[in-house]
């Protein structure tokens, strides 16, 4: 019997412990949660086993150990490596983590932990804890962010265009709500290159901002004032109050846009047709704003399970434009004409009606997101051309184009757990309308009214499950489409269109010791927005017009993308099918076809593959991050009678520097440079800038001042040729971009947003 017992005991130790969880919670020396931090399994002989990361809260999980594991390894760039024992419980509770330090020299070299790390199908890029924190705004945070390009709310993803953008879950459909969000209050960012069945079948990528837990209650707020010198004075100024108590939040967000801003540019087209037409044009103007907008609603929690809200924005934008031209044209090489050109543009967007109303919540153990959106808007563009010719008749041309659209959206998401993790479907339906009406004296065009009806109703489901350090996720979008074109009231059959389609989407995700990686396919679609789809045609001079194109199909897209990260240095590389892409192109205009018609039409197909790693260091105060990406496209399209190829690549070079000077002080200093090479139908020229960033913050961070100077050397602009079987047009931006801007911000008592609305329809919003 005691030999049996002594041989039984191991057996029901080892099955009890090892063939169970292993869970705990890794922080640092502040006792503050640590994310992404690296946790392997190792037998008694310190063979590797199986491996995690921490999630945001510090927390990781093992399902179901097999390999008779003995220790846990826990290790995180900047911090001293443990490896602990396993307990007979499996649990290792909490797991402190001391910073360390390596001596070089006299130099100190403290790696910091790693910013940027994998998540599921996620690039996340954590903020809190890292020179970030200091950047001023969520608009800076994003511009220091690795894929993502751009500044001040005009964002794009690498190779993806323009994202959805979320706070909290909440998606923003202001984007001067990114300079609102003082950067200090944010968590993490997360970038979404490939996203899945949950998100809309035309989003090609999505960037997530998540907040630091709120704190306190009573009055809150954010006064900010920025002024911009860019050649002419232009300022931004907000106010952003709240009142939180006990459940209940009240807030309001105000704010005003005006100045004036310059353009300059000059253009050579060329134009095909029984005679060749070019056009050499230059041309100066600026632009006067005026924009002000408001925005107040509430959220209540009822507890950690039931939150409500409602919001509801209005405000408007008013605008006028002037330029002066010069037109030279040729006729097969022989002057011809010699135009000059006055022109004047007013337009206003008013109102701009936005609402949305929303229920957060779990009931057992489902989860659910519902969200409703309202959206209504008008807008006025009345536009005047003067062209004087020396050899023709005189031309002046008036038009006047009016606006609406309107929108309502629904959206249900519920979650569930399941088997080894969890299951997330719902429903998204959207019905809107784009109307234009159209006058103008132009003796080659007539007045038009069009109208575009749709109305999308779309379901998804999505499962994700783990198995041992395998995740895997599989989901399926269904999206029906009714599109109804109607012009001076009539349906047109040959124009409308129904679509039906299913979208799915594949992730797999692991961890091989400290490799972190990602795979994904999806299926996308990308549908013209309704300015393309608009058949009204527009004046742009005697030998030129412009407009959108009723009969344009939707995009098919089918992208495939692998992610990996290791310590401080991450990659990620995805190659893109697109059949009926959408781009631009030229066809004769009128009976004898010298006229032509700039508008938008499907090609029949275009491959792309990219490319993208980076890298982050700390020496001292210095804190570099280095980050290159690659594109390159296969297209030929028809081109000056023949056929012509356009696939060069583009690549791009970022160097990021952020030090820490004594006070408290950051200097930023970034430098990006971007090759010439092909992006759709055209050839874009090479481009560099040299950003430097002063700040500083005051008062425990309630008051700061940020100095800023963008594109010292005025390089940023990219000079673009526009390819087109008839018409090549090649653009140079003479437009003064050095800019040089004075921030102040007061801040006090700051809490983050309760509100958890999502939104929906907003792919739709976009397209307006």
């Amino acid at each position: 019997m005691k030999q049996l017992f002594s041989i039984l005991m191991p057996i029901l130790f080892v099955s009890t412990v090892y063939g169970s969880t292993i869970t705990g919670k890794v922080v640092d020396e502040n006792n503050s949660p640590l994310g992404f931090v690296n946790v392997v399994l190792l037998k008694a002989d310190s063979t590797y086993i199986a491996g995690t990361i921490t999630d945001e809260d510090g927390a990781f999980l093992f399902n179901e150990t097999t390999g008779s594991p003995k220790f846990v390894s826990v290790s995180s760039i900047g911090y001293a490596n443990q490896t602990l024992a396993i307990p007979p419980t499996g649990d290792l509770g909490i797991i402190a983590l001391n910073p360390e330090s390596v001596m070089l020299g006299e130099v100190v070299v403290k790696s910091n932990r790693p910013v940027t790390a994998i998540k599921g199908d996620a690039l996340v890029t954590n903020v809190a804890g890292s020179q970030l924190e200091h950047a001023g705004t969520a608009n800076d945070v994003l511009a220091q962010v690795p894929m993502v390009l751009g500044r001040d709310g005009n964002f794009e993803v690498f190779g993806k265009g323009s994202p959805a953008i979320y706070i909290n879950g909440r998606e923003v459909q202001d984007l001067t709500q990114l300079s609102q969000l003082n950067s200090a209050d944010i968590k993490n960012v997360e970038v979404i290159t490939n996203p899945g069945a949950k998100y809309g079948a035309s989003v090609q990528s999505v960037i997530r901002i998540k907040t630091k837990r709120p704190q306190g209650d009573g009055f809150s707020g954010t006064i900010r004032a920025q002024g911009v010198m860019q050649k002419y004075f232009r300022t931004v100024d907000q106010v952003n109050f709240k009142f939180r108590t006990g459940g209940l939040e009240l807030f309001g967000n105000f704010g005003y846009i005006g100045g004036k801003f310059q353009s300059s540019n000059s253009v050579d087209m060329l134009t095909q047709s029984s005679v060749i037409w070019n056009q050499l044009l230059t041309q100066e103007g600026f632009m006067r704003t005026n924009e002000f907008f408001g925005k107040g609603g509430f959220s209540y929690l009822f507890n950690d399970s039931h939150s409500v809200g409602a919001y509801y924005s209005n405000g408007f934008i008013m605008q006028k434009t002037e330029h002066t031209g010069i037109s030279n044209v040729f006729a097969d090489g022989v002057p011809y004409d010699n135009l000059t050109m006055q022109g004047r543009t007013e337009n206003n967007i008013l109102p701009k009606h936005h609402a949305n109303l929303y229920y957060n919540g779990e009931i057992g153990s489902f989860g659910i997101d519902f969200n409703m959106d309202y959206m209504w808007r008008k807008s006025r563009s009345e536009m005047w051309n003067n062209e004087t010719s020396e050899s023709l008749e005189n031309s002046i041309v008036n038009s006047l184009g009016i606006n609406r659209s309107r929108l309502f959206a629904e959206r249900l998401v519920l979650s569930y757990p399941f088997w080894k993790g969890g299951i997330e479907f719902g429903e998204e339906y959207t019905t809107s309308r784009f109307s234009s009406d159209y006058t103008t004296d132009a003796s080659i065009l007539g007045n038009a009214t069009s109208n575009v009806d749709e109305n999308n109703i779309a379901g998804f489901f999505e499962i994700g499950q783990s198995f041992g350090n395998f995740n895997v996720g599989v989901g399926l979008r269904y999206e029906h489409v009714k599109f109804d074109y109607l012009e001076n009231g009539q349906k047109i059959e040959d124009q409308s269109r129904t679509y039906s389609n299913l979208f799915p989407s594949v992730s797999l995700s692991t961890m091989i010791k400290n490799v972190q990686l990602s795979m994904t396919y999806t299926n996308k679609t990308q549908r013209p927005s309704y300015a393309d789809l608009d058949g009204t045609v527009d004046y742009i001079n005697r030998f030129t017009l412009e407009g959108g194109n009723p009969f344009l199909k939707p995009e098919k897209i089918h992208s495939i993308e692998l992610m990996g990260a290791w310590r401080q240095f991450f990659g990620q590389i995805t190659y893109t099918y697109k059949k009926d892409p959408i781009m631009n192109n030229t066809h004769p205009y009128g009976d004898d076809a010298e006229i032509k018609l700039i508008t938008m039409d499907n090609f029949p197909k275009i491959q792309g593959l990219q490319a993208f790693v980076g890298g982050q260091f700390k020496v001292g105060i210095w804190q570099p991050k280095v980050n290159v990406g690659i594109m390159k496209q296969w297209l030929t399209i028809d081109y000056s009678g023949g056929l012509k190829r356009l696939d060069n690549p583009i690549a791009l070079v970022q160097f990021q520097n952020a030090i820490h000077l004594p006070y408290d002080i950051w200097l930023n200093v970034d430098m990006q440079w971007m090759s010439a090479g092909n992006d759709d139908n055209t050839y874009q020229k090479s481009s560099s800038y040299l950003n430097a960033k002063l700040y500083k913050a005051f008062f425990n961070n309630r008051f700061s001042i940020t100095l800023e100077a963008n594109d010292i050397f005025n390089k940023s602009n990219r000079d673009v040729t526009l390819l087109n079987k008839d018409v090549t047009i090649y653009k140079l931006n003479t437009t003064n971009n050095r800019t040089f801007m004075l921030t102040l911000q007061y801040t006090f008592n700051s809490t983050r947003d309760r509100y958890r609305g999502q939104g929906a329809g907003t792919n739709e919003m976009n397209r307006f």
